[in-house]
């Protein structure tokens, strides 16, 4: 799936660093936290419930050379990740109907 920028407006966006000290599955949360103007801390699910972080950090880390995408939801946002070469995009958005 290629992230349409049309579908994002008003959506959340970062970049993410695989050389950084955090991780992606931290960059994710950090976003929809950012996104939502919630802490979530407080939050009535863990990412894991909903994809496995160390497989999300093993695809975009060891994957450098491919064009990957993935998208799932959380908390009713549309999360996505795209690699563009050294870093991910992280994008979010509300759930479209």
């Amino acid at each position: 799936m290629i992230v349409d920028d049309s579908d994002y407006q008003q959506a959340g966006h970062t970049t993410f660093d695989p050389d950084t000290d955090h991780s992606l599955s931290e960059a994710v949360l950090t976003t929809v936290e950012e996104h939502q103007g919630i802490d979530l801390v407080e939050a009535d699910f863990t990412l894991y419930d909903i994809i496995d972080p160390e497989a999300l950090e093993r695809l975009f880390r060891f994957n450098q050379d491919a064009a990957t995408t993935v998208s799932f939801f959380v908390d009713g946002t549309r999360v996505s990740l795209r690699d563009v070469g050294d870093v991910v995009e992280i994008w979010a958005a509300e759930r479209q109907p």
